[in-house]
């Protein structure tokens, strides 16, 4: 078996209910990388599993999704951009942003991974029919579900950021303590809430960026002026910068500033300066060699008492609880 077969195989769901699946780990190391996954929920028509994946190389993925059987919705983590092909198109998954997608029987992908780049993602597999209730009432679910009958790729959700009350929710679901049938039906509970926030969100992100469109026209001297401002924040986290700083420091007025950053990148200028400091503290805290205090000071804050609201405000739990964890 070629390591790329093996790879594979390891990640494939295994659609079956087994009491022991509980947070059980399952880990796979060979000379590629490291790979893991946690068996967080299993019944007999929801799977929920997490993934980490790290390369020791970059590395190019092949695989082909066999009969298909689950609607797929992934929460991807970490500051990488995902990158694959699919039956020739090509597609990307933001950091902290969520997908719900329907893959036809045969689907062929290719995946390309960054050397010690670590990939983490959280998904929720459902049954084929689980929109089947709500399509007599909505024209997008209608257009989705009827893909699914006819056996064609279709994408429900898209670039749709992980807010804070997703994250509450996802939470939730790794960390519920019930068993047996409680358990079930508090997961099951949850996951319609998910799928409740991201139809509402996705709206929302709909309204948003048609009024977005219609107040602003971006040149490409501007595209590249953000692309700059956004490289600029990813490598000066530890300062809390003005609308007005950065608009003078890279001469483009404060309202394309802010307006465009956020048509660009789907968020605000402190959003993604915030979203790249938390994810550089969860990362400091699964080194495991900080003090809540080090990572405080490291990303900018006057005190650990200020990072650890930040952190509960963004994730919705202390860091303490995550350190001890």
């Amino acid at each position: 078996m070629g390591r790329g077969e093996e790879i594979v195989e390891f990640f494939e769901v295994e659609n079956m209910v087994t009491k022991e699946m509980y947070q059980s780990k399952k880990e796979l190391t060979n000379d590629v990388g490291t790979f893991i996954t946690y068996h967080i929920f299993d019944c007999a028509d929801i799977i929920i599993r997490q993934y980490y994946l790290k390369y020791n190389q970059d590395y190019a993925l092949h695989y082909v999704f066999e009969e298909t059987e689950f609607i797929e919705l992934s929460f991807f983590f970490g500051k990488h951009i995902v990158k694959d092909v699919i039956n020739g198109k090509h597609n990307r998954y933001l950091p902290f942003h969520c997908y719900l997608s329907y893959l036809k029987s045969g689907s062929t992908a290719d995946v390309v991974f960054e050397k010690d780049a670590v990939y983490e993602h959280l998904d929720i597999y459902l049954p084929l029919d689980f929109f089947k209730e709500w399509e007599q009432y909505d024209e997008t679910i209608a257009e989705f579900t009827n893909a699914i009958k006819t056996n064609e790729s279709h994408r429900l959700i898209k670039d749709v950021k992980l807010t804070q009350e997703l994250l509450i929710l996802s939470n939730e679901i790794k960390t519920c303590s019930y068993k047996g049938v409680s358990r079930e039906i508090f997961v099951k509970s949850k996951v319609l809430e998910i799928i409740a926030v991201l139809l509402n969100e996705r709206e929302q992100r709909v309204e948003e960026c048609s009024k977005l469109q219609l107040g602003i026209k971006l040149t490409e001297e501007d595209e590249v002026v953000l692309s700059k401002v956004k490289d600029f924040i990813d490598l000066n986290y530890r300062e809390f910068y003005t609308t007005e700083e950065l608009s003078k420091m890279f001469f483009i007025n404060e309202y394309k500033l802010k307006r465009g950053f956020k048509h660009l990148y789907n968020l605000g200028l402190f959003e993604y300066a915030q979203h790249r400091r938390m994810n550089i503290a969860i990362e400091k805290l699964e080194e495991a060699c900080y003090t809540i205090t080090e990572i405080a000071f490291d990303l900018g804050y006057s005190s650990s008492v200020a990072f650890s609201k930040a952190f509960k405000k963004h994730y919705g739990y202390p860091p303490k609880k995550f350190f001890l964890n």
